[in-house]
């Protein structure tokens, strides 16, 4: 900080007119290594923006006081900063600082903070736990995959068996015609007629006899 600007600080300071821009502090969310832009609400048509004071209270960026210009950057009427490439580590508060045009002990402070947010890449690659839910996510697709598989493998080899049981029920079938297999051709016990005997009593004629008389007739002239 040059000479004159602390010379001046201590001067309003101790004159003690100082008003804080609209009384709150505006939040400007930003994600790592983008450009965050930094309004200045404390220069208006009344006041002149004249420094940014850096969230470590040591830096300051105005008109002649030299600064890292790859950095940072400012719009002389306006009071906008901008900040190249942010990172998380310059998270914090920023106060822009503008004096009065018409009375010049009058000191107008913008405060602005600044969020820094991780990019979503980051996270999802260094976060433990979101680390920890893609593992598990990922051994639980395999699992899946794998119980599927099985599953697959038990119903064809299941219907497979079904099958092969069909076959031998049908191969051991009676009904089936097996060419191995002779038919033996039955032999009947010839029985005769008088052992066996006639169901029928009015059909029980001695034949031969009947023939014999019937010849006896038939040679009497």
């Amino acid at each position: 900080m040059s000479t004159q600007l602390f010379l001046f600080l201590c001067s309003v300071l101790i004159a003690g007119v100082i008003n804080y821009a609209n009384g709150a502090v505006m939040v400007r969310e930003v994600s790592a290594g983008h450009l965050a832009e930094l309004p200045c609400l404390s220069s208006d048509d009344y006041h002149r923006f004249m420094f940014w004071e850096l969230k470590d209270n040591q830096h300051i960026i105005s008109p002649g006081n030299p600064h890292d210009s790859e950095k940072y950057n400012y719009e002389v009427l306006t009071g906008k900063l901008f900040i190249r490439g942010v990172s998380t580590a310059e998270s914090g508060f920023y106060k822009c600082v503008s004096r009065g045009i018409a009375d010049t002990s009058v000191i107008k402070i913008h405060v602005v903070e600044l969020v820094v947010r991780k990019d979503s890449e980051d996270v999802w690659e260094n976060n433990f736990e979101t680390n920890l839910l893609r593992s598990m996510a990922a051994v639980t697709v395999i699992v899946l995959a794998v119980a599927i598989v099985l599953f697959i493998v038990i119903m064809k080899r299941r219907k497979n068996h079904h099958f092969f049981e069909m076959q031998e029920s049908r191969e051991n079938s009676p009904a089936r015609y097996n060419p191995k297999v002779q038919n033996v051709p039955s032999t009947e016990v010839p029985t005769s007629v008088e052992s066996r005997g006639i169901d029928n009593v009015a059909m029980d004629v001695d034949f031969p006899k009947v023939f014999k008389l019937m010849q006896k007739e038939q040679a009497i002239p």
